[in-house]
């Protein structure tokens, strides 16, 4: 099992309002899946700004549902392409999201390089 740690993730969208509606509806699925949905510290997403027609946010995953998350997915997470478990659950949660409809664009944050 890798080293997990929780994630802050860069959310950048061109329509705010409706990809964070689905991508709280997804990460608020993913809670019941792992059982945790009495948990309210579990993710955050927070205000945006806006520049040249995007939003960006910031979107924080505690270090437990990062963990239960892979514990429950890592067959799918661990057989996609990346080189480090970060970049495996990034894209993971992008596919996740894009099924779902939500076109963000999801990438580690620079704070946590």
């Amino acid at each position: 099992m890798p080293n997990i740690d929780a994630f802050l993730i860069d959310f950048v969208t061109i329509d705010f309002e409706s990809d964070s509606k689905i991508a709280k509806e997804v990460l608020l699925e993913f809670q019941k899946d792992c059982n945790m949905d009495n948990h309210d510290c579990d993710f955050v997403l927070d205000c945006p700004t806006y520049r040249a027609g995007w939003y960006f946010a910031k979107l924080f995953l505690s270090r437990e549902f990062v963990k239960r998350l892979y514990e429950l997915n890592f067959n799918q997470i661990d057989n996609l392409k990346g080189k480090k478990f970060e970049d495996n659950f990034i894209s993971w949660l992008s596919i996740k999201f894009k099924s779902k409809k939500c076109e963000a664009q999801l990438k580690i944050a620079s704070e946590m390089k």
